[in-house]
């Protein structure tokens, strides 16, 4: 094992292990112990609680306010007053819209941010303090989050954090884990602000949601990449920058040419699976990379809510996860102590969490990798009883998540 490897899985084992040690210590004085399988691969080319109908956030200038399950699409901006120099100046606004990976039941993303700024020839400017939007109520429409008067030129990055998230899932709130929230998108191409005609950028976020407890009692994790693209100037009017105006993206020729140029999308094929091996070659059939991060081999259950390609399963419960390190190799959660007991609160996001932060294999576009694994392969993730094995014969879901696409294809076990 080389020495970036050991050190990535001696941190993922080690955070896994302390958090697990704490949490199950409070519940049964036993401490838990967890074993890692690894494999190789041939390159080609926390806690969860309900909310009611409002809460708050420690998060300095974030909204207080959140939705009800029953809200419709929401936008709330703090804006700041930077950015008022003098001279030639236009109007910058920006908007956001979102097509979500989310499981079967999830009707609402209540996403919290700070920090919106653009980068210019004079550096960073802000162009909102915080803000919040409703992700689901984006999807195939353009939003305002917020606009300013800046000075003429060209503008090429934009930024913001994702703080915290709500998500509702069968019509209650629930708090979701943020990982990796803070994003700095190049913009396609530049925007181009002047004193004649006011601009846009769009914010293409594209965050994926799982669910890593059970149906019963959900454990969400959400992790977003974003692209920003500038909108044609015909497409752009002075009630652009009206904060929550709202456009619909079907059928816009500019918009469906912006999103071929930076589309990712994943196939997979070869998938074999047996009680000791998995299997299969993914290639990025896309115009744009994408980190490969996890593999989950779930049964072919109907409530899994898996319905295609780019379903999410609607719990992680009683799956095999593997973690995708950057070397390609192969992780398995697979916990040893196995006493009947519920799963400790927050130890399966913890897990995923750590693996976010040190896994992924860079599949770059128009490229392929095959991976491989070897070993006895266990449906337990989340599962404190003895878990079962790969049926031959049976058939079961493969999933591939990516930092922002994800695919799933059925297969039976041999």
């Amino acid at each position: 094992m080389s020495a970036p490897r050991r050190i990535i899985a001696s941190g993922l084992v080690g955070l896994i292990v302390a958090l697990s040690l704490v949490a199950l210590i409070a519940i049964s004085g036993v401490p838990p112990v967890r074993q890692f399988s690894t494999s190789s691969v041939t390159a080609q080319g926390g806690s969860v609680e309900t909310t009611s109908v409002s809460t708050s956030t420690s998060q300095t200038g974030v909204p207080t306010s959140v939705p009800t399950a029953e809200t419709g699409t929401t936008v709330t901006t703090t804006t700041s007053s930077q950015g008022q120099a003098s001279g030639a100046q236009g109007v910058l606004s920006l908007l956001m819209t979102d097509p979500p990976h989310v499981p079967t039941g999830v009707t609402a993303i209540y996403a919290y941010y700070i920090g919106l700024a653009v980068h210019g020839a004079q550096g960073w400017t802000t162009v909102a303090v915080a803000g919040e939007i409703e992700l689901l109520g984006t999807v195939n429409v353009a939003q305002t989050l917020a606009s300013t008067n800046l000075p003429g030129g060209r503008y090429d990055q934009v930024t913001f954090e994702l703080t915290s998230a709500l998500v509702t899932y069968e019509g209650t709130n629930y708090t979701a884990i943020v990982q990796g929230g803070h994003l700095t998108i190049r913009i396609q191409g530049d925007t181009l602000v002047t004193a004649s005609q006011p601009a846009a950028t769009l914010i293409d976020v594209q965050p994926i949601v799982m669910n890593v407890g059970t149906e019963s009692n959900p454990q969400f994790v959400l992790w977003a990449e974003a692209r920003a693209f500038p909108v044609p100037s015909a497409q752009v009017s002075e009630t652009t920058a009206t904060q929550g105006y709202r456009f619909s993206l079907k059928g816009l020729d500019w918009w469906d040419s912006d999103v071929n140029m930076a589309n990712t999308a994943l196939a997979l094929s070869g998938v074999s699976l047996s009680a000791n091996s998995l299997s299969l070659n993914v290639a990025d059939t896309g115009t744009s990379g994408t980190w490969l991060k996890l593999v989950a081999v779930s049964e072919a259950n109907p409530t899994l809510g898996i319905t295609g390609e780019d379903s999410v399963p609607s719990a992680m419960i009683g799956a095999a996860v593997f973690v995708i390190l950057d070397n390609g190799s192969l992780i398995q959660f697979v916990p040893i102590l196995h006493i009947s007991m519920p799963m400790a609160g927050g130890e399966n996001q913890a897990s995923v969490l750590d693996a976010l932060r040190t896994a992924g294999y860079n599949l770059t576009a128009g490229s392929s990798a095959h991976l491989s694994y070897s070993g006895t392969i266990e449906l337990s993730f989340g599962v404190f009883a003895q878990p079962s094995g790969i049926s031959s014969g049976q058939t079961y879901w493969v999933t591939v998540v990516g930092d922002n696409v994800i695919s799933s294809t059925e297969v039976t076990a041999t």
